[in-house]
C-alpha cells in the first residue's frame, strides 16, 4: 500500500510539473523605433515660405473680391494693385525654387552629346550668364527705389503707398535667385566631374 501511495504521488507530481501554466502570457515588447534625426525630417527653406505666404495673401484677397461682387455688385478696385505687384514678387521667389529644383525649362538636345568638360564648361557658362542678368536687375532696380525715394516721391493710384515699397521686391528676391544659381552651377560642375581611377565598379 505504501509503495502504492508514492507512486502514486510521484505520478501526479510529475503531471503538475508538465502542466502549462494558466497564467496570461506577458505582453509583447513594441519595438521602438528610433526618431528621424533633424536632417530626414523635412525642411522647408525660407523662400518656399515666402512664397506660400504671398500666395495666401494673394488668394485672400481675390476670394473677398470675388466674394464683395457676387453679394454686393461692387468690386475692391484697389485690391488690384496689390495682388498685381505681389504677382512680380511671387514670380521671382519661384525662379529661385526652379533654380534650386532644376525645374526650369532646358532644351538639352545639344547639351546631352557634349563631353563632359564641356558640358562642364557650358554650365559654367550659363551660371556666369545668370549672375550677370540678376545683377544687373539688382543695380537698376535699386537706382530706380533711390530715385523713387529721393526725388520722384511717386506714390501708387488706389491705395497711394509709394511705389518703392512694391520695387522692394525685385532686388530682394534677386538676391535669392543669385544664391541658387551659384548652388546649382556648383552642383552640375561637380555632378559632371569625371569618376576618379580606382572608383570603378572591382577597382579596375
Amino acid at each position: 500500500m505504501l509503495s502504492l501511495a508514492r507512486t502514486r504521488y510521484r505520478v501526479r507530481d510529475v503531471y503538475f510539473r508538465a502542466k502549462p501554466s494558466r497564467c496570461p502570457d506577458p505582453v509583447p515588447k513594441v519595438p521602438s523605433f528610433p526618431e528621424k534625426s533633424m536632417a530626414e525630417k523635412q525642411k522647408f527653406k525660407l523662400d518656399e515660405l515666402i512664397g506660400a505666404a504671398l500666395l495666401a495673401v494673394m488668394a485672400l484677397i481675390t476670394f473677398v473680391n470675388v466674394i464683395n461682387r457676387y453679394f454686393f455688385s461692387a468690386s475692391l478696385a484697389f485690391s488690384e494693385e496689390i495682388t498685381v505687384n505681389l504677382f512680380v514678387w511671387i514670380t521671382l521667389v519661384g525662379i529661385a525654387m526652379a533654380f534650386r529644383r532644376g525645374n526650369n525649362l532646358q532644351m538639352t538636345n545639344l547639351y546631352d552629346k557634349f563631353p563632359p568638360k564641356l558640358k562642364r564648361i557650358s554650365i559654367l557658362l550659363s551660371g556666369i550668364i545668370g549672375v550677370g542678368v540678376f545683377s544687373f536687375l539688382i543695380f537698376n532696380s535699386c537706382k530706380e527705389i533711390y530715385k523713387n525715394m529721393t526725388f520722384y516721391h511717386t506714390t501708387s493710384e488706389a491705395l497711394g503707398i509709394p511705389t518703392w515699397i512694391y520695387s522692394l521686391g525685385t532686388p530682394v528676391f534677386s538676391l535669392f535667385i543669385l544664391k541658387e544659381i551659384i548652388s546649382s552651377t556648383l552642383r552640375g560642375i561637380r555632378k559632371e566631374k569625371p569618376a576618379a581611377p580606382g572608383s570603378a565598379e572591382g577597382g579596375k
